[in-house]
This record gives C-alpha cells, structure tokens and sequence, in this order.
C-alpha cells in the first residue's frame, strides 16, 4: 500500500522511482562497484530505495541506522552493529562459524552482542563478514542509513576507507540527507580524508513532480477505496510540494479523518518533527543563532545571495560580510535546511517553512 506509513520494504509499496531503483540494483549487482551513495533532502524515499533495493537484490545486508536513537552516540555504534549481525546470523546460519573466532563478540543462538567495546572488534568482525562473504555467498552489502550520523564515532570515515580498500566482499552504501555532512564523510575537497578521491555511484532522490505527485495520490486512494475530488488533490500537492513522506502522510490519515483534518494531522506532525531538528542545530550555534534563523525567515521566499545579503541587514540592523553570509548559507545548505535553484536559494521542505514562522 502506497499510504502505508514508515520505511517501505516490498516493491509493491514502493512508487514511481523505478529509475532510481533499477540504477540502485545494477550497481549492487555491478562487481566493478564499490560503493553507492543515496543522497536527497529529508523525506524524499531514500531509506525506502534502500530497503526495497537490498531485498529486491537478494544479497545478504546489514543496515545500520543511527536513528534508532533519539540521540546518537559514538557507544551507540556497537548496539547498532550487534543488532544487526543478529538478524544476519537468524537468516545466515553458516555465519556463525566465521564470527564465533572474533575475540570480544559474543555469540548466543541468534543474538550477537559485544564484550568488548574495541574499534578493533568492529575491524575483525568486518574481516569475519568479508571471509564469510567471498567463500560462501559472493558479496554482502554494508548499508548506513543517515550515514553522516556516523561522524560521532571516532576516525569513522577511516573504517569506510578500509573497507573499500581491502574488503573486497563488502559493498558499502551510503544513504544520507545532510548533503553536505554527507559530503564530508565521503572526503570532498579534503585531499587528505580516508574516503578521498574513491570513486561511488551516486543516486539523487527528489521531489515528486507535480504529475507524478497526482499520481501517487490517485493510484493510493484507489488501492484503499476512497474517491477524492480533484481540488482535495491539487490543494495537498500545494501544500506537500511532492515530497512523498509527507503525500503519504496525509494519503493515511484523509483515509481515518477526510481530507481537511488530514492537511491539518500532516502540518502538525510535520511541522513539530521539523522545528525540533531545526532546534537543535540553532542549540548548537547560541551565538549565530538569530544570523542562522534570520536567514531562514527569509529564504521563506527564494531569494538570491544579494537579496538575502540586503534583507538580512535590514532585519538586523547591521551588515553582514560576504564571507560570513557564505558560511551561514553553506551550512543551511549542507544540514538540508536550504536549497539553491536556479541561483535562488529557498526552504528545502514545505514543513521547514511553517517551523520556521513559529520559532522565535
């Protein structure tokens, strides 16, 4: 079901983005590939490519994803790790044998638990996988979801590096909305990162177009059995400017509460989710933050690098110097708060502009 909230899984739940799919499955299966990067701005279906993809390519996987905790620690890595070895080990059984010699790990039944919080551990255990991979079932693909998260963990994008470099059956894929922190995980412009100069095949997950959005919403309602009028459709593409999150959203609750109090049910969820991401970062600028929250306020309104220079003086009561407003925008720009488009920069996601006008 297209309205089916949370991550899709099967094909079937999966809509329109065959493209990105089928590039996504040629490159897994590809053995001149080693590594895959999935980037977009928040709520634009990576995470479900992701699944979808892996148990549609029928490779065994390990997906690790840091937003299993509300807040991300560099500790948290071991208990995501564990975790996910053991639902590998449940569907793999001859894994054991591999991963039973790795000094620190502990094996009982299914569950996979570390005794000793060592990088080192998470290094033989990788060695272990790799073994197990090229002797007895071709390649096994290293997922992160939100893999920019992953920079908490100590020396993290040298892990990567290593295994690019020398596991030969471990795939790495990389999903991530934080372009640019994704970025600096993958070494851009850093001659001297671990991840620099790699190559990795790139897929970009966008908004839905404004047909392809009308689509979905249809195709959704009909698989449930309610009509819709075509002016509830046009208003929630308005609204949801073909982000697919937030379409299916409001795709599940017109079916519990009708078209009006699901526009409203969808801004409220979104809009809180939205301004607690948005807190945070300011939290951790106190002392830009009125600069970085000024900006935003005013790419409500997509506006050039000179519009957005002149306003914020306006609205401050001060100038800015180039190289400031550089640093401010690149930084909206890299945690996906922000987009430039046709030399304009303006809100990434519809729900950001309601978080925006609410937080003072």
């Amino acid at each position: 079901m297209y309205f089916k909230l949370g991550v899709k899984e099967l094909k079937s739940d999966f809509f329109n983005f065959e493209v990105e799919l089928n590039s996504f499955l040629r490159e897994l299966r590809s053995n001149e590939t080693r590594m895959i990067v999935i980037r977009g701005v928040r709520r634009t279906g990576k995470s479900s490519l992701l699944r979808v993809g892996l148990l549609e390519s029928g490779f065994p996987h390990i997906i690790l994803d840091a937003r299993k905790f509300g807040i991300f620690s560099s500790d948290h890595i071991y208990d995501i790790i564990a975790d996910s070895l053991s639902k590998l080990v449940e569907k793999y059984k001859s894994i054991t044998r591999y991963l039973g010699k790795v000094r620190g790990l502990s094996l009982a039944g299914f569950e996979v638990s570390f005794t000793s919080r060592d990088k080192t551990t998470i290094i033989d255990s990788l060695e272990k996988i790799n073994e197990w991979s090229i002797r007895e079932v071709g390649q096994v693909i290293l997922a992160l979801d939100e893999a920019q998260d992953f920079l908490v963990f100590p020396k993290f994008d040298g892990l990567v590096a290593h295994i690019y470099d020398y596991l030969d059956g471990i795939k790495i894929v990389l999903a991530g909305s934080e372009v640019g922190v994704l970025d600096r995980l993958l070494g851009k412009r850093r001659v001297n990162a671990p991840l620099y100069g790699r190559p990795y095949f790139t897929i970009a997950m966008g908004r839905l177009p404004k047909n392809k959005a009308e689509e979905f919403l249809r195709k959704g309602f009909e698989q449930i059995g309610i009509k819709v009028l075509d002016h509830h459709i046009t208003e929630a593409i308005d609204y949801f400017d073909g982000i697919i999150g937030w379409l299916t959203s409001y795709g599940y609750y017109t079916s519990k509460l009708g078209h009006e109090d699901a526009i409203v049910k969808t801004l409220e969820d979104g809009v809180r989710l939205v301004e607690e991401e948005i807190k945070t970062f300011l939290m951790q600028r106190l002392q830009a933050r009125l600069r970085y929250l000024t900006i935003l306020k005013i790419t409500i309104s997509p506006s050039t690098w000179s519009e957005i220079k002149t306003e914020f003086s306006a609205r401050i009561g001060r100038k800015i110097s180039d190289k400031q407003l550089s640093h401010y925008l690149a930084e909206l720009v890299n945690y996906g708060f922000i987009e430039k488009i046709d030399n304009k920069y303006r809100l990434a996601d519809p729900m950001i502009r309601y978080a925006v006008s609410r937080i003072k």
